[in-house]
């Protein structure tokens, strides 16, 4: 009969696999919310550039004179 502690539980090892898993499953969830957010909030930079660069081209495109080309940007 191989020595026990009376402290530890009967079964020390299913509770480390739950713990584990737990943990895991944790660590994913937290890695792909913050990716969301972090690409949440380099897309808030990049739409007023966009939105600014949209601006300029179509400036241009009236400057050159190509209003009546039908051409939209």
């Amino acid at each position: 009969m191989p020595f026990r502690h009376a402290a530890l539980p009967e079964r020390p090892i299913s509770m480390l696999i739950v713990l584990v898993a737990l943990s895991v499953v944790l660590s994913l969830a937290a890695e792909m919310a913050y990716g969301y957010f972090v690409d949440r909030y380099e897309v808030n930079w990049v739409r007023p550039e966009l939105a600014e660069h949209a601006a300029i081209v179509r400036a241009q495109g009236r400057l050159r004179g190509n209003e009546g080309t039908g051409l939209r940007i």
